[in-house]
Order: structure tokens, then sequence, then C-alpha cells
């Protein structure tokens, strides 16, 4: 008990010195205010014992699109969807995968399971820390140069990739990643 206290308390410490998430959550919400009527699955939607969206990014999104929350972990409550060996074909407008890939040990699995999931011109917004401090552990894996995430993302038709913090250092690399096809309007 004590140790998911301290875990809890060093990660809300990282997010506030390196303030990655508050980032984040404003890059989605300029995506989410385009997106009616689309069909979002957001990847490693977390624990709940912080309240049911506590590490989710649902509340940015409108009503009108159908939101799956998932998790590899049955213990959350929320769908059992593994990135790396999901079954979904052109399915999903948009996927979130925040905070996820550097938990994976095998994360090109995972871009290619989001890219074969996406409906043609659908949206993977893939969010990696680059700068950060081990979390998770001992499955805290990765940390994702821009360039990095730009390979790992080669197989979709554009990625526009951001990053919080300085060129040559940043805190977070945010990616959006667009499969060929479509109009990509929803």
């Amino acid at each position: 008990m004590i140790s998911q206290l301290r875990r809890s308390a060093e990660r809300r410490l990282g997010h506030l010195v390196f303030g990655s998430r508050k980032w984040v959550e404003d890059q989605l919400r300029e995506l989410a205010r385009e997106l009616r009527s689309a069909r979002i699955l957001e990847i490693g939607s977390g624990r709940q014992d912080l309240g049911t969206d506590a590490y989710s990014f649902r509340h940015l999104f409108d009503p009108s699109n159908e939101f799956v929350q998932s998790d590899v972990n049955p213990a959350y409550g929320h769908r059992i969807v593994d990135v790396t060996t999901m079954e979904f074909d052109e399915e999903w407008d948009l996927i979130l995968c925040v905070s996820v890939v550097e938990h994976l040990p095998d994360f090109r699995a995972a871009a290619e399971r989001m890219h074969r999931a996406l409906r043609p011109g659908g949206r993977a917004v893939v969010v990696a820390p680059m700068w950060f401090p081990y979390h998770d552990e001992p499955h805290d894996y990765w940390r994702f140069t821009v360039h990095g995430v730009r390979h790992m993302l080669a197989d979709f038709e554009s990625v526009d990739v951001r990053f919080r913090g300085f060129r040559r250092m940043p805190f977070t690399t945010l990616a959006i990643a667009r499969k060929a096809g479509g109009d990509g309007s929803r």
C-alpha cells in the first residue's frame, strides 16, 4: 500500500514538474473539437481508484462519439485490449495511445496493429515520454525521440510529430499519424 502511494505521488510530481499531462490534454482538445460520431479507442485507460476517468481523456470528446476505454489489466474495469495483439480491422476513426508504448516490449507490433485497426483516413495519437522518471516498474522499457516516433509510425501516410520541451531535449513526444485513404473527417 505504501509503495503504491509513493508511486502515485512520484507520478503526480513528475506531471507537475514536466507538465506533460496538461500539454497532452491541450493537444487532444484541439483534435477532439472536430470529431463527431466517430469511433474512438483509448488504449491504456488506466486505473479507476482515483476516479472512473482519472487517467482517461474521454471527457475531451463530444458524447456523439463512441468512446471505448481499454486496458490490458482486467482489474481496471475497462475492455481488455492488448494493442500488440488486437484483431481489429478498419474499425476505428481514432486510436489514443497515450503513455503506453514505453511499456511495450514490442512497440512495433503496437504500431502495426493500430494501423490495421484504423479506418482509411483514421488517425492514431501516440504519446511517449522522452525525459521522465521511471514509472510502473519493471515494465518501463523505452524513451522515444521525435525521430524514433516517426520511424515507429512509418506505415502511416502522414505523421505530425510535436514535442514539449526543447527540440533536442523534449519532455514528451506526441504524434498524430494518419492512415492513407478516406477524407479523414468525422
